[in-house]
């Protein structure tokens, strides 16, 4: 019998749930931050915003954001960020560690919505603010910074826990503990770890063509998969 240290992918995930069963997770954790230099084991500066402090207050919801978060970038098709709790509790299996909920930067992370139950262009409600799914999280090496794991980029990728971002629809407020109810899943075949998946391989004309025009999907991965696309495959 033969072991590999390399970490292999997840299963193929199942299907999202129909967008005409309730589904509604819970906000078990909301927290902003402020940008700030950071000095890495060499000495050399790094600025970020991902030392987040909870928030357990009613916060306002903007079309930038939670009010008060900073990030060394804006933009509004990543106006949030959210995370599965069920990823932490891979992750504090798989290096037998404690991750309290925030760890990885995120801005909520919720009780459910793992990535294979989670859609591109799904519009969810919490409190009065109502949000639209963007994008896939991108692994950033910040998150391999914080928790000590060079590689840690490398395993998201590896075993496809990565959440993800939001355009605010309706500008509101939120509260801990409030529930992050789904009320339209306009294309419930683009899941994100299939949306991901498309993104990275780059190697089917009819499915790049397909992600270019996903309306909901966000501008600059909209405009790379645009890029690729074929006279043969451009709609007349």
């Amino acid at each position: 019998m033969t072991t590999s240290s390399t970490l292999q992918p997840s299963p193929i995930p199942p299907t999202p749930p129909d967008p005409h069963h309730a589904v509604a997770w819970r906000t078990l954790h909301i927290q902003t931050g402020a940008v700030e230099t950071r000095f890495d084991d060499a000495g050399e500066p790094w600025q970020t915003a991902i030392y987040k402090q909870p928030v357990t207050e009613r916060i306002a919801v903007t079309t930038l954001g939670l009010a008060g978060d900073e990030r060394t970038g804006y933009d509004p098709d990543r106006a949030i960020c959210c995370h599965a709790e069920g990823h932490y509790r891979f992750w504090e299996s798989y290096f037998n560690r404690v991750f309290p909920l925030g760890t990885f930067g995120e801005n909520i992370t919720l009780d459910g919505a793992l990535d294979e139950l989670v859609c591109v262009g799904d519009i969810y409600q919490c409190g009065t603010a109502v949000m639209q799914v963007t994008q896939p999280r991108t692994p950033c090496y910040k998150q391999a910074k914080k928790i000590g794991v060079p590689t840690f980029v490398k395993l998201i990728e590896a075993t496809r826990r990565r959440g993800f971002l939001l355009r605010v629809l309706q500008e509101g407020t939120i509260m801990l503990g409030e529930s992050f109810e789904l009320l339209e899943r306009p294309f419930p075949t683009a899941s994100l770890i299939y949306v991901n998946r498309i993104f990275l391989e780059k190697n089917d004309p009819e499915r790049i063509a397909w992600l270019a025009d996903l309306a909901p999907l966000a501008h600059d991965w909209r405009a790379a998969m645009q890029a690729l696309v074929t006279p043969a495959h451009t709609q007349p």
